[in-house]
């Protein structure tokens, strides 16, 4: 459907019309064909579906599930209209300093434009040191907060030895990638500056976008470097009307846009299969374990979910199903779990189509053919699937085990 495969297509002999010559399938492109979709990712780049209206969620399945349009339908769901927040850090303690008057200048344009601006000043911020409590020192509590606070960043740094400066650095250890689960900068725009005494260099920008990046921020392409900058700037600390001085302009309107498209689609643009797998295995770990007696018995009105295929339900295996039982099979299109396992969005989506109420009020219990198998069995894969989702979900074991203990009536 990507059309990665077999189209005879010569995309490297598309002319300015748009037409192309064909050409014969690569080694690589047959392998993909043969190969086919991966078994361990779902139809959607990693949590599209969760953040799906669910005006739009039927159409996107009933289209047999168009990543395409999921993934439009999630970015486009949430646009705030409140002014955006930014936060300047400034890499100089100088009373003259020609990287502040770049950071009031860009301040000045953004504040042009409607938005909220604060630009941080590092003096009496101390030396970072893992020894020191940053509760102990107002201008470090300052510092997170506002970094908490903002949407974007411009970072304005004067070039040292061909490098951002030392109370530039300073700054950004002293702000943490995590605080609990807080990550201060994590998603959020970055545009980054520098000023040089000397001819032009581009060595600050670039390294404070590697910075930016470790930072888990998303740096914008444009960026601005003035050389000689003694000699760019009027007497009242403004810039003098140059290129440099567009450039900068030109910056801070493409951070200015990029933060309103960017900054309500953070939860989303977030979402990483890495951390889901990770989330998934430890889940997976503790529902392997079917549940205690004693905390089925201190449940109240649970909802049982029997995820055992219409063939097994029949044949009883495990046991009849449970009175009020829900029967949702996990396998997806009665693939078995080795050949395609189900994901998050795909289980709550069969839960959905079947009318069975999401709610953190009722806690789960799923039951399949057997608690006690050599392998993970499906009801502990469903129970951990739910747990993703953020429910309360423990495996039952099979229909059986859960009469045992519940009584014969169920």
């Amino acid at each position: 459907k990507a059309g990665l495969t077999s189209s005879g297509t010569n995309w490297a002999g598309v002319d300015p019309d748009g037409s192309t010559k064909t050409r014969e399938p690569s080694t690589a492109d047959i392998q993909v064909a043969k190969l086919g979709r991966t078994v361990y990712t779902s139809c959607c780049p990693t949590g599209t579906l969760d953040f799906t209206t669910k005006e739009k969620e039927k159409k996107i399945y009933d289209d047999n599930c168009n990543a395409v349009a999921a993934t439009l339908n999630a970015l486009t769901t949430r646009m705030s209209t409140h002014p955006p927040k930014f936060l300047i850090l400034c890499g100089s303690l100088r009373e003259a300093s020609y990287s502040r008057k770049v950071a009031v200048e860009a301040g000045r344009i953004l504040a042009g434009y409607g938005a909220t601006v604060k630009l941080f000043d590092a003096k009496d911020l101390p030396l970072f040191s893992a020894d020191l409590n940053p509760e102990d020192f107002p201008k470090v509590v300052e510092l997170r907060s506002l970094a908490c606070w903002c949407e974007g960043m411009i970072w304005v740094s004067p070039e040292i030895h061909g490098n951002f400066s030392a109370v530039f650095k300073n700054q950004i250890d002293w702000i943490p990638l995590k605080t609990g689960s807080v990550r201060p900068t994590q998603g959020k725009t970055l545009a980054v500056m520098q000023v040089e005494a000397g001819s032009q260099s581009f060595n600050t920008v670039n390294n404070l976008r590697v910075l930016g990046r470790w930072m888990r921020m998303v740096c914008i392409p444009n960026q601005s470097s003035i050389p000689k900058a003694y000699t760019e700037f009027n007497k009242d600390g403004t810039l003098k009307d140059s290129p440099y001085r567009s450039r900068v302009v030109d910056v801070v309107d493409e951070l200015f846009k990029y933060t309103l498209l960017l900054r309500d689609q953070q939860p989303y643009l977030l979402q990483r299969f890495s951390e889901r797998k990770s989330a998934e295995e430890k889940h997976l770990k503790e529902t392997t374990k079917v549940i205690d007696p004693e905390v089925l018995k201190s449940l109240k009105d649970p909802v049982f979910l029997d995820v055992r295929s219409t063939r097994e339900v029949e044949a009883d295996k495990g046991g009849k199903t449970l009175k009020g039982a829900v029967r949702v099979p996990l396998n997806v299109d009665r693939n078995p779990q080795n050949l395609h396992r189900t994901t998050a969005e795909e289980f709550r989506q069969k839960l959905l189509d079947l009318g069975v109420s999401l709610t953190k009020e009722r806690a789960f219990i799923t039951f399949c053919t057997s608690g006690k198998s050599a392998y993970i069995s499906r009801g502990a894969r469903a129970a951990a699937l739910l747990r993703v989702m953020g429910f309360e979900a423990y495996n039952g074991g099979c229909a059986n085990e859960l009469r045992s203990v519940l009584g014969a009536e169920f």
